[in-house]
């Protein structure tokens, strides 16, 4: 999503959130930063934009609401990281429930460190 179009500020996550797709069990990348609605996704492969991902999101260690958390997020853009081995790509969150919504909040407080600008 772009910086004009976002309306949360994005948290940098204080852990490594290992991110597997859900239908076939293969490592998609990690998650950089969070926000309730969406995501910053960073991997060895490009996302074709508009492309709906089954995500399946390692938590801490000892996280009190379990240790993963099933997203569901549409590809908004995909560009070259700095390091040319990987890609980054913004991921806005889809099909939310409450309940995704408390665990995310829940990491965000516990885990999430303000981005800078």
């Amino acid at each position: 999503m772009s910086d004009e179009r976002r309306r949360l500020d994005r948290k940098f996550l204080t852990f490594f959130a290992r991110v597997t797709d859900r239908r076939n069990g293969k490592l998609v990348g990690y998650l950089v930063d969070l926000t309730t609605k969406g995501a910053l996704l960073v991997g060895d492969t490009p996302v074709e934009i508009n492309t709906v991902l089954s995500l399946r999101v390692d938590l801490p260690e000892g996280f009190p609401l379990g240790e993963k958390i099933d997203l569901d997020v549409r590809a908004v853009w995909s560009r070259p990281d700095t390091d040319p081995d990987l890609y980054r790509t913004g991921l806005e969150l889809i099909h939310s429930s409450p309940e995704t919504d408390s665990v995310l909040e829940r990491i965000l407080t516990e885990y999430g460190w303000p981005e800078q600008h």
